[in-house]
């Protein structure tokens, strides 16, 4: 069933592998001897907990880091650092259980189609029902953090794009829940720990209010990447930049529910292959007491530096 699943939900068609490794010159040869040096660096890394991985979460570190492996080696040394330092994001052991709340009162999953530019489309639908106040932020940021990490073991992509839709929410109670430094700490996790190139920051809402959110949050992130948030009034309006065939029923696309597809993310997240993915992938960790160098908490930009977050 597992094999299945994942099958069925990430969707890498025959050669998709091949056409990204080529957009960052590489080909099989020059993929295996890239994925042999960050092997032989790793061996050294006194201060890393971890050393073994599977080739190919190596390589697709190497593909996030647009092929450069010195990029690899310092984004896989600054997230086994915020994994240590970051630790509450990455307390999640029953994925079916500890998240049914946050399950009743949103959609939140990955498409299995790539798009025609190789990347991988989220979406993100939020309901304001009873179960939403229910719910901490906190348990958001800890879901999005395990989709990225599966998709670095699991998915071959060129980035990603997601789509928020905020229809069936007030805004304003979203606002009035915010806790920027957690938001801050979360998207140094995703941007500068695993380094997922964000292609685009689709929001669905015809209030007004989303100008006040992203009023909050932009100031957080480069002009590069604020430059990819866009707001859609229409479902129509959305279609011109994400094709149907790529979308969910509710979005007015020719995909599955989102129930449906949740349900299978949920079944394949909380499978016993998963969970023993995860047990032993959060054991990459460091111990700064027998680091070489001397990489700072504040270059990580952890909270106090409030440095502007770049994207690729």
């Amino acid at each position: 069933m597992y094999l299945t699943l994942k099958q069925k939900l990430l969707e890498v068609p025959e050669g998709t592998a091949q056409q990204i490794q080529m957009l960052y010159g590489y080909d099989e040869r020059k993929m295996n001897e890239a994925v042999d040096i960050l092997e032989e660096w790793l061996k050294k890394q006194n201060h890393f907990l971890k050393k073994d991985f599977p080739r190919i979460y190596l390589e697709t570190n190497i593909i996030g880091s647009k092929g450069s492996i010195e990029r690899t080696k310092s984004k896989l040394d600054k997230l086994f650092a915020l994994r240590t330092v970051l630790r509450k994001f990455y307390e999640f052991n029953d994925i079916r259980n500890e998240f049914k709340n946050l399950f009743s009162c949103s959609y939140i999953l990955a498409m299995p189609k790539l798009t025609k530019e190789n990347n991988r489309l989220f979406v993100l639908k939020v309901i304001g029902n009873e179960f939403f106040d229910k719910v901490p932020y906190l348990d958001y940021y800890k879901i999005m953090i395990a989709y990225v990490e599966y998709f670095r073991m699991y998915d071959y992509s060129d980035g990603y794009r997601v789509v928020i839709d905020y229809r069936d929410i007030n805004i304003m109670n979203i606002i009035a829940r915010l806790n920027l430094v957690e938001v801050k700490e979360f998207f140094t996790v995703i941007l500068s720990g695993y380094g997922a190139r964000l292609k685009g920051i689709h929001i669905i809402s015809t209030s007004k209010a989303v100008e006040n959110l992203l009023r909050i949050i932009t100031p957080l992130f480069n002009p590069k990447l604020v430059a990819r948030f866009r707001v859609h009034g229409t479902l129509e309006s959305l279609h011109e930049v994400i094709s149907q065939d790529m979308l969910p029923k509710e979005l007015g696309g020719t995909g599955r529910s989102l129930k449906e597809i949740q349900d299978d993310w949920i079944d394949l997240l909380s499978s016993k292959e998963t969970s023993e993915f995860f047990r032993e992938i959060n054991k990459a960790q460091v111990n700064e007491a027998y680091r070489m160098d001397d990489l700072k908490n504040e270059e990580m930009g952890l909270p106090g530096t409030f440095r502007t977050l770049s994207v690729d």
